[in-house]
């Protein structure tokens, strides 16, 4: 038995017996080793590792493949406004206000966390949204000063665009101009709630500004906000779509 079988075989069973005897008596590592190994699809295949894998990818296969909705055309990722992003930061701000039970001004999904450049038409599995959102962040509220979300404004002007729900604005030299938040003026003495991932509510992406507010946080998961959105929408019959509405411009 080679030295990668003798790891799978270690870390198989070492934990199916350490909960055998976790009747008896409680185990504590008093110490660990590994090896890491680097696996490249050029290496000959092990049959009595992919036999013993075979359950539990199938498993997880019929988990990924099952189709929630349809696509009804190809949603693309882009700046400053797209309409895959459109989609997702309402479905960032939907399933919010209806996990949190309060309105939510705005949501927002970092630019760079969606992994996919287009969505393509046709049936949407649960396996595509991992691959849209493969990161474990988890939906957060926060209610932030207007000078606050001025800052973010800003923070977001400057890196392009990021998909947003909920209000519009203008890039101009690389700041929020023309601000509206729920169809009305930004209001510089107001108190916003907004909806974002807790990477960046704990400011990931430089968002800085957001790490000294207070975060309302049920441990749900963005992606699993996408999953119930879609699910929802393949439920009703309705297909996946969006229009871009001017959300984010660059002035002219």
């Amino acid at each position: 038995m080679n030295n990668w079988k003798k790891w799978v075989l270690v870390s198989s069973c070492l934990p199916l017996a350490l909960m055998m005897g976790a009747c008896a008596r409680q185990y504590t590592a008093g110490s660990m080793n590994y090896t890491a190994y680097r696996i490249r699809n050029t290496m000959p295949a092990d049959n009595a590792l992919q036999d013993m894998l075979l359950p539990y990818a199938d498993s997880v296969n019929k988990s990924m493949n099952k189709v929630i909705a349809e696509v009804e055309v190809a949603l693309d990722k882009k700046q400053p406004e797209s309409k895959l992003g459109n989609v997702l930061a309402d479905a960032m701000k939907q399933e919010g206000e209806r996990l949190y039970g309060m309105a939510i001004d705005a949501a927002f999904v970092n630019y760079g966390g969606v992994r996919l450049t287009q969505l393509p038409a046709g049936p949407l599995t649960i396996g595509k949204v991992f691959e849209i959102m493969p990161f474990d962040n988890i939906l957060v509220l926060q209610k932030l000063p207007a000078s606050t979300v001025k800052e973010l404004l800003d923070h977001i002007a400057a890196r392009g665009g990021w998909p947003c729900s909920g209000v519009q604005f203008q890039i101009r030299d690389k700041k929020a101009e023309s601000i509206l938040i729920g169809g009305e003026p930004f209001d510089p003495n107001k108190e916003y709630v907004i909806a974002n991932a807790d990477f960046i509510a704990n400011g990931g992406d430089d968002c800085w500004m957001m790490r000294k507010y207070p975060q309302i946080n049920k441990g749900y998961l963005v992606r699993d906000a996408f999953i119930q959105y879609f699910s929802r929408l393949g439920q009703e019959g309705k297909k996946i779509n969006a229009e871009l509405e001017n959300r984010i411009v660059n002035a002219q």
